[in-house]
């Protein structure tokens, strides 16, 4: 009897866990879906709020971040990291870019010893824009699937 009770105990433990675990990664989307996310960092973000994109499965993630100079010029940029698991996709985001005539900059932390280099791309207002290259960087620079479960994380923001 004893047994049963901490197999029981056990058992929930795990599924509280499983559960928290689900919930820090935030909702779940499709590719087609997370133009609603992107829409709402643009709509309810703060100045350098920010939208996290990861892949199920993986340890690919996209991150756009809302930039705000004054109330008429604001809008959204990706900033792709050229870290250990990106190097080759950063190299070619880069050749699409280039290829696409799609304007980016390049940066590199000045706080680190060794600093990290990140790729940026200016959408402004244009959700459409941002949500179509983040389709292309799923699919075509990161390989996965379109049926990819992506999970999303908004901070920054307003709830409303």
């Amino acid at each position: 009897m004893i047994n049963l009770v901490w197999i029981i105990i056990i058992l929930a433990v795990i599924c509280i866990g499983l559960l928290i675990l689900r919930g820090v990664k935030g909702p779940a989307h499709t590719l087609e879906s997370i133009s609603k996310p992107i829409e709402d960092l643009l709509v309810r973000g703060y100045d350098d709020g920010f939208l996290i994109i990861d892949a199920s499965g993986t340890n690919y993630f996209i991150q756009l971040r809302k930039y705000i100079i004054t109330s008429d010029n604001y809008g959204i940029e990706l900033s792709f990291p050229k870290a250990d698991w990106s190097k080759n996709f950063f190299i070619q985001l880069i050749d699409y870019c280039d290829r696409s005539g799609i304007k980016y900059s390049l940066s590199k932390e000045d706080s680190m010893k060794n600093a990290l280099e990140f790729l940026h791309i200016d959408f402004g207002k244009d959700v459409n824009k941002a949500h179509g290259l983040i389709k292309k960087i799923i699919t075509e620079i990161f390989g996965l699937s379109k049926s990819t479960k992506l999970f999303v994380r908004l901070e920054n923001a307003s709830l409303k």
